[in-house]
């Protein structure tokens, strides 16, 4: 995706009203969670990043350059990012496109987004870790975003489901 190229999303549909506030809150208050991506065969991988929200629906995460998910997403841009609390029963999922952030100046507002969070105690970041050494800089751009409460029926608790649908717009 070239330099140039502006990608933004924007709500096509929700649920509910809440949905956009319930699915951010939990996305941001369990970053960690596990990326899929797609080889050049169609095979899936999963791995484990933390995603960051920035702004708009837009998630950020860093990676080795040397990782197979970092080759799967130059070949293949479509992810799947899913974070899980146990104690709650709750999985929410981000469905979408991930871009390499190749941009300083962008790179450079997403990293302090990430640093505030290591500042709240969510990730630790190191102090050598850099776009400028062999780490990557990714945003998630969600064509889907949904999250699921696993009730226990036995206890008379309904599951409940959540969800928001984006539009992708690209442009030179």
């Amino acid at each position: 995706m070239p330099i140039s190229t502006t990608i933004t999303t924007t709500v096509a549909q929700t649920s509910s009203p809440e949905s956009e506030e319930t699915i951010t809150s939990f996305l941001d208050n369990h970053p960690q969670g596990a990326l899929t991506t797609i080889d050049i065969h169609g095979r899936l991988h999963g791995s484990v990043v933390n995603a960051f929200l920035v702004d708009n629906h837009r998630y950020a995460f860093m990676t080795k350059k040397d990782t197979q998910k970092y080759t799967n997403l130059q070949a293949n841009a479509t992810i799947s990012f899913v974070s899980f609390d146990p104690f709650s029963r709750t999985e929410a999922e981000l469905e979408g496109v991930a871009y390499l952030v190749e941009e300083a100046s962008e790179a450079d507002k997403i990293l302090r987004v990430i640093d505030k969070a290591a500042e709240k105690g969510r990730w630790h970041v190191s102090p050598y870790v850099s776009t400028q050494d062999d780490y990557a800089l990714f945003m998630m751009y969600p064509r889907k975003l949904h999250m699921v409460t696993y009730w226990d029926k036995s206890r008379g608790l309904k599951a409940f489901h959540e969800w928001i649908d984006f539009e992708i717009t690209v442009k030179d």
